[in-house]
This record gives structure tokens, C-alpha cells and sequence, in this order.
């Protein structure tokens, strides 16, 4: 079964700082999406990466797939209120 992690449970950001959160998975990396989910709604689909160094812009957040490592990591440049919510990655593997 394929098992995804995420680094950075909970994180408290400065407006303005930037930010990264990991997602890691035990299993070789064929597709990867990150979602987000506003407090009390559904949820939000930002990017999907299906390539090895493939990288990824949606607003002010960028994500790279690192096949080798098996993970990938979102990267937020200057925070902003709007950003304030839920991550969440899913993936397909085999």
C-alpha cells in the first residue's frame, strides 16, 4: 500500500515569510497532487506533477516532484492571509 507523509503538521507563518512543506511516500512517485482545504469547506485542487524535476506554479505557490527522493516539496513565497489553511498531498504509485 502506498503511504504518503507530510512534513510540518501544524505551522504558524509571519505574513510575508515563506514557507515549504514536504510530502513524502514510500513508493516510487508516477503522479502527485497538493490540495488545499479552507477551514470548513471542501477541498481545493491546486497542482498536479507527473514528471521527475517537474515544477509547478498556482498564485504565489510553486511545487517540484522529486522522483529519486520519492517526494515533493511546496514552497509559498510571501505569505499571505489568503495562503492560511490546510495542505494536503495525494499521489498515484505502484
Amino acid at each position: 500500500s502506498q503511504e504518503l507523509e507530510q512534513s510540518r503538521q501544524s505551522l504558524i507563518v509571519e505574513e510575508g515569510k515563506n514557507l515549504t512543506i514536504k510530502c513524502m511516500s514510500s513508493k516510487t512517485l508516477y503522479g502527485l497532487y497538493w490540495y488545499k482545504q479552507n477551514y470548513g469547506e471542501g477541498l481545493i485542487f491546486l497542482m498536479m506533477l507527473q514528471k521527475g524535476g517537474e515544477e509547478k506554479s498556482h498564485e504565489k505557490i510553486t511545487a517540484k516532484l522529486d522522483e529519486k527522493k520519492q517526494q515533493s516539496s511546496m514552497h509559498i513565497t510571501a505569505s499571505e492571509p489568503s495562503h492560511a489553511g490546510i495542505y494536503l498531498c495525494g499521489a498515484d504509485a505502484q
